[in-house]
């Protein structure tokens, strides 16, 4: 593979996974990753890097349309929800690949109460509404729009709890909690809305949103749910979708992000690069897609020293 990849929001584990997966295969192309916070550990682990405005403020698509021809890029990879949004808006500046879901199919899933209300009456959703009366107690307030990480979000469990969250800075939906067991599936579909792969993993547990601990499972059901969902709302490129157990055991889905997720790396252990697959595809070769390795994966820190 000689192809320059671009990987945006180079501070994320998102990005590390990326690039992680690109120096695990035969790839002698160029990674160039860019970021606005100067100190992101992708930087280093990268052939070269830009510190560049973020994803929503002004100057960001103009300068990465200059990286793109400075560096000669051939595919651009986001890894932030704000990313997504940005690049997807502006998709038709871009002389380059763009391996991601069109803007219409990204704003369904950047926005919560669009997703729930597009999707409730054909998937498992949790009641889902704006108005926190309408949910029963004990119930989970999330941002509306653009959250990443678990970021603003809450477990109420008396309406004392939702109105200490008048305060804060976000929008919020609420939602039916759902007490049971929270799965990650990692999805990549072609262009045409196919789903290539499915990889669900059970969350043992988590930190600031992102797995640090996963197992590899095989579940008819989910994999099912997910290949139907993703061609229904024409979903392209490598997904991170979220389901949880209802009281009752059911998985409903909780959201889709339409990009790579935080732990997308876990796949690549597992047996399924996303990013060998993407590569094949962009390059016009037929993958191989193995099934996935039922593997436990514990996370740890590593260390950058510059």
């Amino acid at each position: 593979y000689i192809m320059n990849i671009l990987i945006l929001s180079a501070g994320g584990p998102t990005a590390h996974g990326a690039i992680k997966s690109l120096r695990d295969i035969d790839f002698d192309g160029k990674i160039v990753s860019v970021d606005s916070n100067p100190l992101s550990a992708g930087f280093y682990l990268s052939d070269s890097y830009y510190v560049i405005p973020k994803a929503f403020e002004s100057g960001y698509i103009d300068e990465l349309l200059q990286i793109v021809e400075d560096e000669n890029i051939d595919l651009i990879l986001p890894t932030s929800s704000n990313d997504i949004v940005t690049i997807s808006e502006n998709s038709h500046l871009f002389d380059c690949q763009l391996f991601m879901s069109d803007y219409e199919a990204i704003n369904i899933c950047s926005d919560k109460l669009k997703f729930y209300e597009k999707c409730k009456d054909k998937f498992p959703l949790p009641k889902t509404s704006m108005d926190y009366h309408n949910i029963d107690y004990p119930l989970f307030a999330k941002p509306k729009e653009h959250s990443a990480g678990s970021r603003g979000i809450s477990l109420c469990k008396t309406i004392h709890n939702v109105n200490c969250l008048n305060t804060n800075k976000y929008k919020y939906i609420y939602q039916e909690y759902l007490p049971g067991m929270e799965y990650t599936i990692d999805v990549l579909c072609d262009m045409d809305s196919n789903p290539l792969a499915i990889v669900p993993r059970e969350r043992l547990q988590t930190k600031a949103g992102i797995s640090s601990k996963g197992r590899i499972v095989k579940n008819n059901f989910i994999e099912k749910s997910c290949f139907e969902i993703c061609k229904f709302l024409k979903l392209k490129g490598p997904l991170c979708l979220q389901m949880k157990e209802d009281i009752n055991g059911n998985p409903k889905f909780v959201e889709i992000n339409p990009r790579l997720g935080g732990s997308s790396y876990f796949a690549t252990l597992a047996g399924i690069n996303f990013l060998e697959i993407i590569l094949d595809l962009v390059n016009g070769k037929k993958p191989i897609i193995n099934k996935p390795k039922p593997i436990t994966i514990l996370r740890y820190y590593n260390e950058v020293v510059i």
